[in-house]
């Protein structure tokens, strides 16, 4: 079985983290919005409810993006050259 390369679990981590992202933010605006009562999302769900999850997911919600967005620039500098491959790449 060939080694796996850095940069193949670099890119792997991105798309999930990336998906997974996409999730967090969908249900903290959906709970944003149902705090506020506005568009209809506050028949979905109480206030209290609403504020509950919504705090919740602040620390996943910054972890995520930092952890997608980190990986996405060093693989940019990576490719444009600002960045030097590594010579086991």
């Amino acid at each position: 079985m060939a080694k796996k390369s850095l940069n193949f679990y670099l890119v792997k981590t991105v798309r999930f983290s990336g998906w997974v992202l996409f999730f967090v933010v969908m249900l903290y605006l959906t709970t944003g919005y149902a705090q506020c009562g506005k568009l209809g999302f506050g028949k979905l769900m109480s206030a209290q409810t609403a504020k509950v999850i919504h705090k919740s997911f602040d620390l996943p919600l910054v972890v995520l993006f930092l952890v997608h967005s980190l990986i996405g620039i060093y693989q940019a500098l990576r490719r444009w050259g600002w960045i030097r491959k590594r010579a086991t790449d």
